[in-house]
């Protein structure tokens, strides 16, 4: 019995921990906000960044990677799609087969900005 709570409580001091790593290393990142255009002009531009994948994916990331460079603010400003496809095909004494993939790639490129907070009745 002693055994087992033991065990039971190591697991929970390595696991409990990692739970939280993402919060943890990129602290209020739910707070970043991504837009279109540059809110105003009072941001303080910090750098550019781009991603390879779905939207919300790199939303995410983007939102994530923000808070390391001390930025609030992500504007989006470009999004590229392109398609890339593969094909293949074999033939053995008669007999064959193919087999053709395609994927849609999204890549977006995107600024990070440190925007001072709204004030209550302020236009964006």
């Amino acid at each position: 019995m002693f055994r087992k709570l033991t065990s039971l409580v190591l697991v929970s001091m390595f696991l409990l921990p990692l739970s939280g790593c993402a919060s943890g290393r990129y602290k209020g990142w739910e707070y970043v906000r991504i837009e279109r255009q540059v809110p105003n002009t009072n941001c303080e531009y910090k750098i550019q960044d781009t991603c390879s994948g779905a939207g919300a994916n790199c939303y995410n990331y983007y939102k994530q990677e923000a808070t390391l460079y001390g930025a609030n603010t992500v504007v989006i400003t470009e999004d590229v799609r392109s398609q890339r496809s593969s094909g293949s095909a074999a033939a053995y004494n008669g007999a064959g087969g193919a087999s053709f993939k395609s994927a849609e790639v999204m890549t977006t490129l995107a600024d990070y900005y440190a925007c001072p907070p709204y004030k209550v009745g302020e236009q964006k």
